[in-house]
């Protein structure tokens, strides 16, 4: 083997051990981290009239972006409805003109990985606006 060849070689194997051996730019390593769905909760479902606020909380979104949260609303035992929010960590949508009954609402939070739910919070609408 010439001895230029072997320069080269040796060159090459010192850049790819050095680009090895520098740490993350980021400053933060993440790469031992698996991505996950969001963990989110829903905090409270404030009904006043015909309307009904409900406010969730996201607390982490595993190495993966937010793209999307809101609530899923619906009377008990009727089709569901999907009220999308603002994509923040703390969040709230509102319903308006609901009909008089029992209602649920579940905060969903949604990333590169997939969709969570938190827990089912219940309220009632009690007959028309109030005066």
């Amino acid at each position: 083997m010439s001895r230029s060849r072997v320069s080269l070689s040796l060159a090459a194997t010192a850049i790819l051990l050095a680009t090895a051996l520098v740490p993350s730019c980021s400053g933060e390593d993440r790469s031992d981290e698996m991505p996950r769905v969001p963990v989110v909760y829903t905090e409270a479902a404030e009904a006043a009239g015909d309307s009904c606020t409900m406010h969730g909380r996201i607390t982490e979104s595993h190495n993966s972006s937010l793209r999307e949260c809101g609530f899923v609303y619906g009377m008990e035992g009727g089709k569901a409805v999907k009220l999308v929010a603002d994509s923040a960590w703390l969040f709230r949508a509102t319903a308006d003109s609901l009909e008089s009954g029992s209602y649920y609402c579940i905060a969903y939070a949604r990333n590169g990985m997939g969709t969570a739910y938190g827990d089912t919070v219940r309220f009632s609408i009690s007959g028309g606006e109030e005066q």
